[in-house]
């Protein structure tokens, strides 16, 4: 076909734009809930022995009963994130809001300093609209109606 002879009807659907497809976006086979919880478990154990480790292996050298626990959470986290489903789709998750937060467009620094300046003058003329009316209810109340001195 040239430029100038129109496509079929066959040729614009498969043009069609694809939607974009992200990590949330595929499967991620779930585990049931007791293998998971007993995966957590596995986690809670290995950080409460390394704890256990620092606190009571008095023998070992300093620096390894520092490194018991510091090893203890790394493992813990990455049997949480890397073995367990709710892990991989938190992943997922906070992945697909990095994307989506670089496509934030933000106002220029002019605009942000305006409109932050605006934001506090008004936020100290209400305060201060919210004090006096607090001020007259409190008199009236109390020095008018109850004339308590």
């Amino acid at each position: 076909m040239t430029k100038n002879t129109p496509q079929s009807n066959e040729t614009k659907q498969e043009q069609a734009v694809k939607p974009v497809r992200r990590a949330s976006d595929q499967e991620v086979k779930p585990a049931s809930n007791a293998a998971d919880m007993f995966k957590l478990c596995i986690a809670a154990a290995v950080v409460a022995g390394s704890i256990w480790v620092f606190y009571n292996a008095l023998s070992l050298p300093s620096y390894l009963r520092i490194l018991a626990p510091v090893f203890g959470v790394v493992v813990g986290l990455l049997i949480v994130f890397y073995w367990c489903g709710f892990g991989r789709r938190l992943i997922a998750y906070v992945r697909d809001s990095v994307t989506e937060f670089k496509k934030v467009v933000w106002p220029a620094r002019n605009d942000a300093f305006r409109m932050t300046v605006f934001v506090i003058i008004f936020v100290t003329i209400l305060a201060a609209f919210i004090y006096m009316a607090d001020s007259v209810i409190s008199w009236l109340f109390y020095d008018v109606l109850l004339k308590r001195g």
